[in-house]
């Protein structure tokens, strides 16, 4: 029998990728073949995100690329939280689009998909799509904030957190892959377990650690209202917990925060980074910040940016604000014209450069574990990879100008001998 040929998009977050990896294992174990060319698949499954409007654009270019690029005969599969959010117009507006499978329904993707390749076998498992020396864990879905802006809950729907049992079970099979860092995603970690009174975040990753001396873990969306002290001190002691904190508090303005209804002030964003600072010094602390939401006067421009300046983010991401369809805050008045935002962030961007250039330097020769990816598409006796304290693709990367890379991907020691913002150059020290 001629095997069945799947091409696969991945796009939008870390969690979507997390859906789609185990599509991929699913089908792949049911007997289908991963083609990466997908002029010469049978089917194509784009995994979209559709959080917001540049996503939703993003998700839209690829399917009519898709359209225009795969076989006569090739299925086109929508997948993800772009088909849930226009689950209802998607297929009558773009009838380039053979099936839709929305958030969280991957399986009937899959479904799908064995009926058309008539085959019967129901298969389980994970691809890792990425490197393979990490990988990500989804340790709950859906989120219970009622952020004004964002699109999450409606698609998503509230959190439903994972049992620590089935958690425990992916990360020794993620071990035993030979997976070195583990990162810990959902749409807010900080409240795992809350829906139904288990162990906090912190309870599990003590079960995790202590299970996996040898792997690293790292966390990622933790929301400033949940990060409590129990955390910070546990991230800090803990020998094989990543001492890096990834704490999204859009803004600094308490106006602006209120009508994002975002669930902590000002006076607690200080406290929490505060507290990181003198609990856990060594950490990098990364957050992001939304530019231009509807209100924001120059007032709250500049508390913004004096936050950057005064508290000092190790890296932050800057967005523009974008108007959601269903969100309150698309109904908001006070609209910030793009030519005031753009300048905005060109300064807060500016700020932020100072603070990342100056934590790498405060490094000196300290020396601190990498991981190393592949040889430079132009100088192969330059390598590529990552520092521990920069998350995958969002902090910057790593150079090797100096040492011998003998045990694969790592980890290594290795020490920074240039900056280049946001990159470093570093020397291998084993």
């Amino acid at each position: 029998m001629k095997p069945f040929k799947v091409s696969y998009v991945s796009l939008g977050c870390a969690k979507n990728q997390v859906d789609l990896e185990y599509l991929i294992g699913g089908l792949t174990d049911s007997g289908f073949e991963t083609e990466r060319d997908p002029s010469k698949c049978d089917a194509v499954v784009i995994n979209t995100c559709g959080f917001i409007e540049s996503a939703v654009r993003e998700a839209i270019d690829n399917i009519l690329l898709m359209a225009s690029t795969v076989p006569e005969h090739a299925k086109l599969v929508v997948t993800g939280c772009m088909a849930e959010r226009y689950k209802d117009d998607i297929l009558k507006e773009m009838p380039e689009i053979d099936f839709v499978a929305g958030a969280g329904r991957l399986d009937e993707a899959a479904a799908y998909l064995r009926g058309i390749a008539g085959i019967d076998k129901e298969g389980s498992g994970r691809v890792i799509t990425n490197y393979p020396y990490y990988a990500y864990i989804k340790v709950a879905e859906g989120c219970n904030n009622r952020c004004s802006y964002c699109t999450i809950p409606s698609i998503r729907g509230p959190l439903k957190s994972r049992s620590p049992e089935d958690i425990e079970a992916e990360a020794k099979m993620l071990a035993s892959r030979g997976v070195k860092e583990i990162i810990i995603v959902s749409q807010d970690t900080t409240k795992y377990g809350r829906d139904t009174g288990g162990p906090d975040i912190t309870e599990l990753m003590e079960r995790l650690t202590s299970s996996h001396p040898d792997v690293y873990f790292r966390l990622l969306y933790l929301n400033p209202d949940g990060v409590t002290e129990k955390l910070v001190r546990f991230v800090a002691s803990a020998p094989n917990m990543v001492k890096y904190f990834e704490i999204p508090v859009q803004h600094a303005s308490d106006k602006i925060l209120k009508a994002m209804a975002r669930r902590s002030d000002a006076g607690r964003i200080n406290e929490v980074f505060d507290m990181v600072r003198a609990l856990a010094p060594e950490a990098f602390i990364r957050t992001t910040f939304i530019v231009g939401f509807p209100g924001e006067e120059e007032e709250d421009f500049l508390r913004l940016l004096k936050f950057i300046e005064e508290k000092k983010p190790d890296f932050a991401g800057f967005f523009p604000y974008s108007p959601e369809d269903g969100t309150r805050a698309a109904s908001l008045g006070g609209a910030v014209d793009k030519r005031t935002v753009s300048a905005r962030m060109r300064k807060l961007q500016s700020a932020q450069k100072k603070n990342t250039v100056a934590r790498l330097k405060s490094l000196g020769k300290t020396l601190f574990p990498c991981f190393v990816e592949k040889e430079n598409d132009d100088f192969a006796f330059i390598l590529e990879g990552r520092a521990i304290f920069q998350a995958p693709e969002i902090d910057g990367g790593l150079y090797v100008t100096d040492g011998t890379a003998g045990k694969g991907y790592g980890p290594y020691m290795c020490r920074i001998n240039k900056i280049a913002y946001p990159d470093v150059y570093v020397t291998l020290e084993n």
